[in-house]
């Protein structure tokens, strides 16, 4: 029995020799990182914009604006101010003049398109861009004579043109319950002139609740003062 267990001892011995020999598996090797993209150059930033430039004012309406804000005697005192309540006016602006903020009047939206007569009398569109931008309001509208209480005055405005006139801008209301036709006119008196231009009378047809504008352009000259009139039909 001894030589057997000899044997058998040997065989244990290399089989646990042989297992302790075998070479242990190899760890998985870590992925490469991937490279970086190139990020893009950006573009360059865009060139600053060129900064407006307002048209000058020229010397006439200059001259128009001193003429008004500080009147001669008799003469009615105006104010400038930053913001015109007649949104059409602004299609007559001079290309390049800064243009005044704008107070449109509710409904303005369903009003006909504005028309008004030159100071002779012809009908007058806005076609010229001949507005300087500059809105001047009177102090005081009493300077304004309506012969006819079925209509109120609410606004006026007078607006410098660059070649010395003015274009003066009246909103005439309906204040009575039924349909209304007025005669508005403006007279304008120039310097060195005895009396005031002839008043020449635009028709409007007003109806219940609504208003309806209308403007008038001096004739050339130093204008002093100017006043309004309205009166039942025409």
């Amino acid at each position: 029995m001894k030589p057997y267990t000899l044997v058998l001892s040997l065989a244990l011995a290399g089989l646990l020799i042989a297992g302790c020999s075998t070479p242990k598996t190899a760890a998985p090797a870590k992925p490469a990182k991937p490279a970086t993209a190139a990020q893009p150059t950006p573009p360059p930033p865009p060139p600053a914009p060129e900064p407006v430039v307002a048209a000058p004012v020229s010397a006439e309406a200059t001259a128009v604006v001193e003429r008004l804000t500080k009147p001669m005697d008799g003469g009615v005192q105006h104010e400038q101010v930053e913001a015109t309540g007649f949104p059409q006016a602004i299609a007559s602006l001079e290309a390049g003049a800064k243009a005044p903020t704008v107070e449109a009047p509710i409904n303005y939206g369903s009003q006909p398109p504005t028309r008004g007569l030159t100071a002779d009398g012809a009908a007058a569109e806005l076609v010229e861009r001949d507005w300087t931008g500059m809105v001047l309001v009177p102090v005081a509208a009493d300077f304004a004579k309506a012969f006819t209480s079925m209509v109120k005055l609410t606004s006026i405005e007078a607006h410098p043109l660059t070649d010395g006139r003015v274009r003066t801008w009246m909103r005439v209301r309906n204040v009575v319950d039924f349909p209304v036709q007025v005669g508005v006119a403006c007279r304008f008196l120039l310097q060195n002139e005895g009396e005031a231009t002839t008043a020449r009378y635009y028709s409007l047809d007003i109806p219940v609740g609504e208003y309806r504008d209308v403007f008038f352009v001096s004739p050339k000259g130093s204008l002093v003062s100017y006043t309004v009139l309205v009166k039942k039909g025409i």
